[in-house]
């Protein structure tokens, strides 16, 4: 008697296609604003072809109220300005909310440490880069500062400063990643079962 073959269930192209161009948008803002908001743009209209075509329930974790609370705060101070048009054309990045709910449904299991991997890869790469610019290239005064990639210092320094902090967090949080050696951070080691005593 032979086994029936197994059946390979093949990932779903549109959400693969959905999750390769959000990695690409994490990844894109530490070299290209503008090939960010392309890539995000292109995320939505695959994360909304996903939802619809399988008429799933948008979920989103519990962090995502108070930021809609406070949207929506936002768009009625805007009406009541006194230009109104001008103050909710000002609120269009309101709309950058929405990366929560598609990160949360797109980014699951080992695809949320891809991601960190990549954001942490591109701006190692990055930090290399503008310490070439501040060794090799003279950027090294008040009127040239390092820059990175981007086309302005603050940009630049407030992405790495992000870059860092997410390493910081998974080297305290991910203990599967920690060398043996090192020890664990206060705070982020789980609390251990207590092994029964040899009788």
């Amino acid at each position: 008697m032979t086994d029936a073959p197994e059946t390979i269930e093949r990932p779903d192209r549109l959400e693969q296609a959905a999750y390769v161009s959000l990695l690409g948008f994490a990844a894109a803002p530490q070299v290209s604003i503008a090939a960010a908001y392309v890539l995000l743009t292109i995320t939505g209209i695959l994360w909304l072809a996903v939802v619809v075509r399988g008429r799933e329930r948008i979920d989103v974790p519990r962090m995502f109220w108070p930021l809609a609370a406070y949207g929506g705060a936002t768009l009625v101070a805007a009406v009541f300005s006194v230009d109104p048009s001008v103050s909710l054309r000002d609120s269009k990045q309101l709309v950058l909310f929405l990366i929560v709910p598609i990160a949360y449904r797109l980014f699951r299991g080992r695809r949320s440490l891809t991601v960190i991997d990549v954001i942490m890869t591109v701006g190692a790469v990055s930090a290399a880069y503008g310490i070439v610019q501040y060794g090799i290239l003279n950027y090294d005064n008040l009127g040239r500062r390092v820059q990175g990639p981007l086309g302005h210092y603050m940009t630049y320094s407030g992405l790495i400063m992000l870059v860092t902090c997410i390493a910081a967090a998974r080297i305290m949080f991910r203990t599967q990643d920690r060398d043996p050696g090192v020890p664990a951070l206060p705070g982020s080691r789980r609390r251990e079962t207590a092994e029964p005593a040899p009788a």
